[in-house]
């Protein structure tokens, strides 16, 4: 594999592969998180297909290793079903320079046989270089408001270990999640979460009641999530839906906060 971010030019495509929620792979990634599978039921946690967006990157033939998840879109018109073949077809549709290396923004469509769009998502990757010589929050660079928390309730906690937080990402082969040196020679203290662990948590809340029918999501992740870190999950609970939720860490910033713009209640 490569490591050159040129390839990741606007306009590149991504190549196109068949995609299934499966039960068991489900279940796994979702005990990494310490969640009840049955939270979804027979559907799909979106936030699978946001992974397999990752994978494209490594389909294509070029190394994820060092790209940290900067801001990840979704947007689901109809239930996914654990099980139901889609097909990912994406590309890159914008590229920015970032003090640490660049800013890749991609978008995927995933398609039914029918050629129906159930689910759309958009990301952004901080791809890192080495020798930029610079360090800090991955975020500090986009001008964005953050929820205060004290205006938010919190509504749980979770407890990341470093053997379910390398697990969680070992198919991405993404090492800052998983060695210790690797994470430091990109800035980092020590290996970081894979930021769609903060997804599946926000997902959780917003699924308590049953996973949604439809979902427009926007999640920012602002500050790395140290692999063997607490948090505490924010939401603004007064609302129906909830509209804000934020992963903080112990000290009481952000890690990551989501806005929920559109959201159609569903049942499991």
């Amino acid at each position: 594999m490569t490591d050159s971010s040129a390839l990741l030019n606007v306009g590149f495509e991504y190549p196109q592969w068949e995609v299934r929620a499966l039960a068991a792979d489900q279940a796994e990634k979702l005990a990494c998180c310490d969640i009840d599978p049955a939270t979804y039921g027979n559907r799909a946690d979106i936030t699978y297909f946001a992974h397999e967006s990752i994978m494209a990157t490594k389909h294509a033939g070029i190394t994820i290793n060092g790209s940290v998840h900067m801001e990840q879109t979704f947007e689901l018109r109809q239930p996914v079903y654990l099980g139901e073949p889609l097909i990912i077809r994406g590309s890159v549709i914008g590229v920015e320079p970032d003090p640490r290396g660049h800013r890749i923004r991609s978008q995927f469509d995933f398609v039914r046989p029918d050629g129906t769009v159930p689910l759309s998502t958009e990301r952004m990757s901080l791809r890192i270089d080495p020798d930029a010589g610079t360090t800090g929050p991955v975020g500090s660079s986009q001008t964005i408001t953050e929820p205060r928390l004290a205006e938010l309730v919190r509504v749980g906690e979770k407890q990341l270990h470093p053997e379910r937080v390398a697990k969680f990402s070992l198919d991405a082969e993404n090492l800052i999640h998983s060695e210790p040196e690797v994470a430091k020679a990109f800035g980092f203290r020590a290996p970081i979460a894979g930021g769609l662990m903060a997804v599946r948590f926000m997902m959780e809340a917003l699924s308590a009641s049953g996973p949604p029918d439809e979902i427009r999501m926007v999640v920012r992740f602002r500050r790395p999530m140290f692999w063997d870190e607490r948090l505490d999950l924010f939401a603004d609970v007064d609302e129906a839906p909830m509209q804000t939720l934020a992963v903080a860490k112990a000290d009481g910033k952000i890690a990551n906060m989501a806005t929920v713009e559109r959201f159609v209640p569903g049942s499991a």
